[in-house]
């Protein structure tokens, strides 16, 4: 039988090791710094980084040729909202019983909106913004997530329709931009430009102010005033607005009839581009004379259709190249808004305001097409280079040892 004294002795023993297995334990592991893992997770990341690709530089004169095009060319629309303005009041002022359209959809012609639907009745089909709802009193107002429009509380304020002033207001802004360029001098343009660029961006700033006026039904508020003392301004600017584009369009036209593109060191797809261009901006030339010959737009346009099928030939079998890629679908597009333009052709140019605003964008969209593919073919350029470099600079491999 153990006695209670080797008990105690065996318990001081056991009390001992255990102390001493306690201090023998490390400490726990310190966690690393956050600075220190941000460094290497960025180290991490850094090594997995791409080389930043070299970035195309277009040369000073093709910048400034692009910039004065799409000026010249894009602010023709501001005659498309003149015209359809014009149109829509005859010889009045803005009133209930007219209300002014600028021809992109921004309102009705010459009568209010529609009165609200009678309770229970169906709501009118209406032709706003995408993603818009019918609300009563026949206006649209974006619909909120899970939350129906109250009823009786239709949105006073309609959503500004951005479709009616963007392209006005973005193409008067290249004129401002063209005329920042200060190099190469085109003594003709630049001074052309010195009136047109503050003209065209005040005329077009009235012009979005006036159709957000409209579609908001702010006339509602004020009786007309606001839209009164914009009608004013209008009328004063659409009277100067002819000579001031006339004055810019000659001074460009004679520009490039000094500086036609020299293709003697062009690739092939930038031939067939830039000639189809040239094309399309003479048959442009030709409907915005002042007296359009019918004859000359119809062969203007065939030839223009050869040179865009022989650079859709090319791209066919030259998939990758930017030339073909980027401009045969806006080459496309501008024939094909010119072709449903032709029924309201007359010796006054296209009678149809909202046909002319299409040819116009179309053809702007040319010129932009122009310059993405020049700046893509920079770029593949000197990303070849760039390559071709690496390779040469890179140490020969050892030569296998000889055999014995």
């Amino acid at each position: 039988m153990i006695s209670v004294r080797s008990l105690c002795s065996i318990a001081l023993v056991l009390v001992a090791s255990g102390a001493a297995g306690c201090k023998e334990d490390p400490p726990p592991p310190q966690p690393e710094p956050a600075s220190s893992a941000a460094a290497n997770t960025n180290k991490g990341k850094a090594s997995l980084r791409t080389p930043v690709s070299p970035m195309a530089k277009v040369d000073p004169q093709s910048m400034k040729e692009y910039r004065v095009d799409v000026c010249y060319f894009g602010t023709l629309s501001l005659k498309q909202a003149r015209d359809a303005y014009l149109a829509s009041l005859g010889k009045d002022e803005p009133s209930e019983k007219k209300i002014p359209s600028f021809g992109n959809g921004d309102q009705a012609k010459g009568a209010l909106p529609a009165k609200s639907p009678a309770p229970g009745a169906a709501a009118p089909k209406t032709a706003g913004l995408p993603g818009a709802a019918a609300a009563p009193g026949g206006t649209s107002a974006p619909a909120a997530k899970g939350a129906p429009t109250p009823p009786g509380k239709p949105d006073e304020r309609r959503p500004i329709n951005f479709s009616a002033r963007a392209p006005h207001e973005r193409n008067a802004r290249a004129c401002t931009v063209a005329l920042s360029l200060k190099e190469p001098a085109m003594a003709d343009v630049d001074a052309a430009l010195a009136e047109y660029a503050p003209f065209a961006t005040e005329l077009a700033k009235n012009i979005a102010a006036a159709a957000n006026y409209y579609q908001r039904e702010e006339y509602k508020k004020d009786s007309f005033a606001k839209g009164k003392e914009l009608h004013a301004k209008l009328l004063a600017e659409f009277q100067k607005l002819d000579a001031h584009s006339e004055k810019l369009g000659l001074a460009v036209s004679a520009w490039h009839a000094s500086h036609l593109p020299d293709l003697a060191k062009a690739e092939e797809g930038q031939k067939e581009a830039i000639t189809a261009l040239e094309d399309a901006r003479a048959l442009m030339l030709i409907l915005t004379s002042k007296n359009v010959d019918p004859a000359a737009e119809k062969a203007a346009l065939q030839k223009l259709e050869t040179s865009a099928a022989a650079l859709k030939t090319y791209g066919s079998t030259h998939q990758t190249d930017p030339w073909a890629k980027i401009m045969e679908p806006a080459l496309a597009g501008f024939i094909r808004d010119v072709k449903a333009a032709e029924p309201k052709l007359t010796d006054k140019g296209i009678t149809s305001p909202a046909l002319f605003l299409p040819v116009v964008t179309s053809f702007v969209s040319v010129i932009e097409g122009k310059h993405r593919a020049l700046s893509r073919s920079l770029m593949a350029k000197s990303q070849a280079a760039t390559r071709e470099a690496a390779g040469t600079a890179r140490p020969a491999a050892p030569a296998a040892p000889e055999k014995e």
